[in-house]
């Protein structure tokens, strides 16, 4: 991750313009205060899953979300900047790095410390009190983040990080039979025709009569069996170990039995 003094200010400008709009100016009072808030609407404004809400391209959101977080990824790392002392840092000794259970032990002592594989993503601890849980049924991403495993960056980068990972609709209709690869690029074409990019290909599928409402459902349900568990993110990324996963899915499990 950069020192503070190693970021230019046009990279902080820029990052600012992203998050607080034109008028952002890096020695401003009051935007650090602001700034974990304004990411948070940022990125539900930005996130993929309201295109068709918004009326805009998922490829579009894409891209915004992940220059969102990008945004904040510079700022969060800023710590006094630009006030900081310009002095070159001693570079650090090579150790080998520690295991998750020891980075949750030093958090547990010391206080909440960036988790290092995304930089700019706050950390906090792990276990905390899920007292205060919504009342309704919860995924197990916002379990997490609402009982306190992980911040809000972290969810949000989860849920970017699994839906990257689920296979396209029209080559889950193709491998079950649904649909010719002809088919698909049928669709694909009648579909920019018809300027209704904004419109998911499963569901433009089906009001062009090329998939049934069965089909789609059966392709969907494939497409989510194929799309890899979110808590592999968390383990992966080393902010989780298995063992948590396995307890919060307990815990979580007894919760939405509340809320059937």
């Amino acid at each position: 991750m950069a020192a503070p003094a190693d970021i230019p200010h046009e990279e902080v400008l820029r990052a600012g313009r992203v998050l607080f709009g034109p008028a952002f100016g890096a020695r401003a009072p009051g935007w650090r205060e602001a700034l974990r808030a304004t990411y948070r609407r940022r990125a539900l404004e930005t996130h993929p899953d309201r295109a068709r809400a918004l009326g805009r391209t998922e490829a579009d959101l894409s891209r915004e979300f992940h220059a969102v977080a990008e945004a904040y990824r510079v700022l969060s790392t800023l710590g006094g900047w630009p006030e900081a002392a310009q002095a070159p840092r001693p570079a650090p000794r090579a150790a080998a790095p520690p295991t998750a259970r020891a980075r949750r032990a030093a958090t547990a002592t010391a206080g909440a410390a960036p988790w290092r594989a995304r930089p700019g993503h706050e950390r906090v601890r792990a276990g905390a009190s899920p007292d205060g849980l919504p009342g309704r049924r919860l995924r197990l991403a916002e379990y997490l983040y609402h009982a306190g495993y992980v911040p809000w960056s972290a969810l949000a980068a989860a849920i970017a990080w699994q839906r990257a990972q689920r296979p396209p609709i029209g080559r889950i209709a193709v491998e079950l039979g649904f649909l010719a690869p002809a088919a698909v690029a049928a669709v694909l074409e009648r579909r920019r025709a018809a300027g209704a990019a904004e419109v998911r290909f499963g569901e433009f599928a089906v009001r062009q009569g090329f998939l049934t409402p069965f089909q789609l459902l059966a392709s969907v349900g494939r497409q989510l069996r194929l799309q890899r568990r979110i808590g592999a993110f968390f383990v992966e990324h080393g902010m989780l170990d298995e063992d948590v996963i396995e307890e919060a899915l307990r815990r979580l499990a007894r919760h939405n039995a509340r809320w059937r």
